[in-house]
């Protein structure tokens, strides 16, 4: 089924969000669908952006911790790679790839070259071009500066794809910065400002529809589905209905998908005055139940004390300590906790403690700060805030460092980020960063792979350890471990990690997790991974898509300033307007 987007014509009264935003009326803007893909072939929790280069189609993550659009060249080394997905022969998921013979004199070669390494293994070289671009079919074609992506290649168990970067112009890779995406529109007055509004939506309704999926696809035969996943790049989100998706407007933003006021945070420079990241102040963490949340909304106020909520679970594996998984690293070679070392407070042991006691569990191991990236598919928090989750939900760390909890614990509670001196607050549903199903479905809506075969009716997707993120920035961006949990319901039906069943601490008959047993994410009794990881080294703390998927945000690069909101959950209506930022007319 063909995608359908929106492109709007939008007028209205003016709209005043917390003293910072206007709209005005009469302005063409562009939307751009968001489709959201939950297998943890391509990640987990990825957002997917159909985009255009010279009128060749490409699927492309959308990612805002990066600042440069990389697409790879039809027919290079690159797409013969392990972990390709230009034609969708590895995976099933059919990205696509750039041919620039194909183009007449569309493509210009800049003769600069591409060339980037990663701390987990990987590297690709290529050129810079540049081409026109579409982020709408039918649209305005701007003309963009890219990388084309000719060598180099993943590791093992690792995919690849285009990557849609529009972070600032600072964090490019290039010695010389130009103006990438954002910049481009304006420069070109496609907009009227270097912003954009971002809405990615509720993971969770795709998972329920997943699960829903595989049940359906026990009583019907795959290949009575072939016609429906023979336009695998699109998406089953897609196919599922357009209204759905998430939704970038170049601009603009939708007032309609907002809860509450935008309230600006401002933009943090690093310790050398560069502004190359989405890094805002992050002031608290708070761990507690959706009903004390809404009273606590109610009265203008946040919840008090936490405490540890449940018993330590015996029953789970114990391996030390939560450390972050090699496939879902974040750090970035241009975000450094270090450079942002200068906005570090000197807080006490004591101050900690009783900051504890009032129910921030933000830790001092790491720079007060976090960067909002769409490209991370988990939520990377200071080591001791992780620790401090884990004693008060009775978690542990399983065999290779995840966090790991009861799924009847994850029920009803969320986690409250502060960002700004809390004066931003955006609660997140501990059941929405629940870890996606390693044997799910593919995120075309076809079978993906497990160990390059065919899925079967009832794994229904890939099952291989992780997936990549491949910017030119110099990132090592994982997807997620292994060890995915199948969204099965009561029945417990997750992914037998191999090994042994450990039998003696079976609850409702379904195995535990360990170095063998099953992983579940939906019935009593059950263990779930949540997508929390520690920060390692010198990188700064991560609030990734699972987290970003509950906020409104507008980016706005001019005045240098993030606007942000509580997001409504699955809110079909919409509301487009322009964005004027505060002081302009």
């Amino acid at each position: 089924m063909k995608a359908t987007y929106l492109m709007l014509r939008v007028s209205g009264p003016l709209l005043i969000l917390s003293g910072q935003v206007t709209a005005q009326a009469a302005a063409n803007l562009e939307v751009s669908q968001i489709k959201k893909v939950t297998d943890a072939t391509q990640g987990g929790f990825r957002p997917f952006m159909e985009f255009s280069v010279a009128g060749q189609v490409m699927m492309g993550l959308l990612d805002t911790g990066s600042s440069d659009l990389t697409v790879p060249r039809t027919g290079s080394a690159f797409c013969k790679s392990a972990g390709q997905q230009c034609d969708g022969t590895t995976t099933g998921f059919k990205t696509g790839s750039f041919d620039p013979g194909n183009t007449g004199n569309l493509a210009k070669d800049l003769n600069v070259p591409l060339k980037a390494t990663f701390t987990g293994g990987a590297g690709f070289t290529g050129r810079f071009i540049e081409a026109l671009l579409q982020v709408v079919p039918n649209g305005i074609s701007v003309p963009v500066q890219m990388g084309l992506v000719e060598g180099g290649g993943v590791p093992a168990g690792e995919v690849s794809f285009p990557v849609i970067g529009v972070g600032p112009v600072q964090g490019e890779s290039t010695k010389k910065n130009y103006p990438n995406i954002p910049a481009r529109f304006k420069q070109e007055n496609s907009t009227k400002v270097n912003a954009f509004g971002l809405y990615l939506g509720d993971f969770r309704k795709y998972m329920q529809i997943f699960a829903r999926l595989a049940l359906f696809l026990l009583f019907q035969s795959l290949p009575r589905m072939s016609h429906f996943m023979s336009r695998p790049q699109l998406g089953l989100t897609t196919c599922l209905g357009s209204p759905d998706n998430g939704t970038l407007i170049w601009g603009g933003f939708d007032a309609a998908k907002i809860e509450g006021e935008l309230k600006a945070a401002p933009l943090l420079r690093t310790q050398d005055n560069a502004l190359p990241s989405y890094v805002v102040d992050f002031s608290s963490v708070r761990l507690q139940s959706a009903k004390a949340s809404q009273s606590a909304q109610g009265q203008g106020r946040t919840t008090g004390r936490t405490k540890a909520l449940f018993e330590a679970d015996d029953s789970l594996p114990w391996s030390g300590q939560f450390r972050q998984r090699t496939s879902s690293s974040t750090g970035r070679s241009r975000v450094r906790a270090g450079s942002y070392e200068h906005l570090r407070l000197r807080v006490s042991k004591r101050d900690i403690l009783r900051r504890q006691r009032d129910g921030n569990l933000l830790t001092n191991d790491a720079p007060p700060v976090a960067l909002l990236d769409t490209g991370a598919p988990s939520l990377v928090l200071p080591l001791r805030t992780i620790e401090s989750l884990g004693k008060s939900l009775g978690g542990r760390p399983g065999p290779q460092g995840e966090f790991l909890v009861d799924c009847a614990r994850v029920s009803g509670m969320e986690l409250v980020f502060g960002m700004n001196k809390d004066a931003i607050q955006v609660r997140v549903p501990l059941d929405s960063i629940m870890a996606a199903p390693e044997k799910g479905r593919g995120p075309s809506g076809g079978p993906g792979n497990d160990n390059s075969q065919r899925g079967d009716a009832q794994s229904f997707g890939g099952n291989t350890k992780g997936s990549y993120r491949n910017n030119n920035g110099g990132n090592d961006r994982g997807g997620n471990d292994g060890a995915g949990n199948d969204r099965g319901g009561n029945d417990g039906a997750g992914n037998d990690r191999g090994g042994n069943n450990r039998g003696a601490n079976d609850r409702a008959g379904n195995g535990r997790a360990g170095n063998g047993g099953t992983l579940g994410t939906g019935g009593s009794g059950n263990t779930c991974k949540l997508e929390l990881d520690p920060v390692e080294g010198d990188s700064p703390p991560v609030l990734g898509a699972p987290a970003m998927q509950h906020m409104y945000i507008v980016f706005d690069n001019d005045s240098e300033v993030l606007m942000i909101a509580q997001a409504r959950p699955n809110e079909a209506r919409s509301d487009v307007r322009p964005y004027v930022p505060s002081g302009r007319k």
